[in-house]
């Protein structure tokens, strides 16, 4: 099944144009957070917020399938 990681912040939009093609919605979820926590280090290096910046995961449709934030993909203490 052919998933797109769109990322949403509170003043943008990134549309996935390519997709990813994956078994299931477990592991396009897991997919998703990987590339947040990837994200989430650039992010830290160049003093950038991540608060309310979110992976929207959907089908070819459009259709909103999951939702991955940021913030839930740092451990804490």
């Amino acid at each position: 099944m052919l998933f797109y990681f769109n990322v949403r912040s509170e003043d943008s939009y990134d549309m996935d144009e390519e997709g990813i093609d994956l078994p299931s919605l477990e592991a396009a979820r897991c997919e998703a957070k990987k590339s947040a926590r990837e994200m989430v280090a650039e992010l830290i290096l160049h003093d950038g917020r991540i608060d309310g910046i979110r992976f929207e995961i959907t089908d070819a449709s459009g259709y909103l399938l999951a939702t991955v934030p940021f913030r839930d993909v740092i451990k804490l203490g």
